[in-house]
């Protein structure tokens, strides 16, 4: 498919990342030359220096040619703009990356005049990503996938853990959970397992399941306390600030942010009166002692800063604080998360990416292919697949035990009526159903490519 993404930032160049990994013709508009050629020389994409808003730039981008535009630069009027003007010269879907709060609301009611097929929110999205997040503790990390309907979390097994020595059969046995072990990562190794797979020290095993289904086993497991959020302290009172406060003020919760900037701080309280703004550095480790934070249920660091996010998150959690969630936007950090403990980060640039790749199957399914959802996990190693059953399928109705799938590869859920049930060898899919999919086997684009 062929796209434009207007403005080559973090959020663009994420986006622009994962669509050519998954096989578009990307063009990039830019106006700073020299992340252009960085960005041309790390992509195999074509670049365009210029302003995505003016005529002549978009005219030399072709974007006549485009099935879909991408507005992201960092100025919302740019991204109207830039839409307006590419649906004018033939560009068939625009997206417009609006981050203001006060533009939300009445470019809902104008998307169709402004010729808007979608508007993205980075902040928005990664604040309700930090609320269904804290939910779980430091130690899981999270991922929501088939349109939020499921969870996918990645724990590794420490020292003490009951699920040591056990199989997979044995564990389900035990617990009579409805989560799925879907890949173990043991050293180098990536593991698609069976029933008969052992479970040893030191793995790190992704489960799927349902939000409630996996707090009850991590719960089971002492993984995760039986303990209701209430109280959240938030260092940094930017944009994704404004949008995770509003959400957590409706789930009842109380809310303590402490942010540096005097204005920012009185803006808060003039917004939300009922929450307790601190005028302070966030970083001063006594500063947050005596705000009572290990008394805290939750702690978000979202300042600007990843180092600062990292370091005060680790305060906070050797406080014993357990729902930590640091936002991190360079992916490099993660190894040092990992070590630290702070498996579930939040970062905005690549929750966004995964929107918009999101909406481009959804386009690409008008034109043949069954894929609803993709998420790519362990390094790009594995896929996370979601399929719709059309009529082209092969196995409608077949008992899943007597097809042959291809090796490296699990079925794990069929959703049938919007309700997902794990994949049992007497399970039959039927028309209209969703197929979730683990799979060590990059590039699949149909359903009947999962049979071998």
């Amino acid at each position: 498919m062929k796209i434009a993404i207007v403005g080559n930032g973090k959020v663009g160049f994420a986006i622009a990342k994962q669509l050519d990994q998954e096989g578009h013709d990307v063009t990039i508009i830019e106006n700073k030359s020299k992340v252009l050629e960085d960005t041309m020389n790390r992509l195999d994409i074509i670049g365009v220096f210029g302003n995505g808003a003016n005529v002549e730039v978009l005219k030399e981008a072709q974007v006549k040619d485009c099935e879909l535009l991408i507005a992201a630069t960092s100025q919302d009027e740019v991204n109207i703009l830039s839409c307006m003007l590419a649906k004018k010269l033939g560009t068939k879907n625009t997206i417009a990356r609006i981050r203001n709060p006060e533009y939300v609301s009445g470019l809902n009611l104008m998307k169709e005049e402004l010729g808007l097929s979608m508007q993205i929110n980075p902040e928005m999205a990664a604040a309700l990503e930090i609320v269904r997040s804290l939910r779980f503790s430091s130690n899981i990390k999270a991922t929501s996938f088939a349109k939020g309907r499921m969870e996918l979390t990645e724990i590794k097994i420490k020292e003490g853990s009951p699920l040591i020595g056990q199989s997979l059969s044995e564990i389900s046995s035990r617990y009579k959970s409805t989560v799925l072990f879907c890949v173990i990562q043991r050293g180098s190794q990536v593991i698609i397992p069976d029933g008969q797979t052992i479970i040893l020290e030191g793995d790190k095993v992704s489960l799927t399941g349902s939000m409630q289904d996996l707090e009850n086993f991590y719960q089971e497991i002492k993984i995760l306390k039986n303990h209701k959020i209430q109280e959240i302290m938030i260092v940094g009172g930017g944009r994704i600030t404004f949008y995770l406060v509003r959400l957590l003020l409706r789930l009842g919760m109380e809310v303590k942010v402490i942010e540096k900037n005097k204005e920012v701080c009185l803006d808060l309280v003039e917004r939300f009166p009922s929450i307790t703004v601190i005028h302070g550095d966030g970083t001063d480790h006594e500063l947050l002692r005596s705000e009572n934070l290990e008394d805290m249920d939750g702690f978000v660091a979202l300042t600007d800063n990843d180092e600062e996010n990292v370091i005060i998150s680790m305060f906070a959690s050797n406080l014993g604080v357990q729902n930590v969630l640091p936002k991190v936007n360079r992916v490099s950090l993660g190894f040092l998360l990992e070590k630290l403990g702070l498996e579930n980060a939040i970062t905005p640039k690549n929750i966004t990416a995964n929107q918009i790749c999101q909406y481009v199957r959804a386009m690409q399914n008008t034109v043949g292919s069954n894929i609803e959802s993709l998420i790519k996990i362990i390094d790009d190693q594995v896929e996370v697949l979601e399929f719709r059953v059309r009529d082209n399928c092969k196995f409608i109705g077949v008992p899943l035990k007597d097809l042959t799938f291809k090796n490296e590869m699990l079925v794990a859920y069929i959703t049938h009526r919007g309700k997902p049930q794990v994949a049992q060898g007497d399970t039959r899919v039927s028309l209209g159903d969703s197929m979730i999919l683990i799979s060590k086997i990059a590039g699949l684009r149909d359903i009947n490519d999962v049979l071998a």
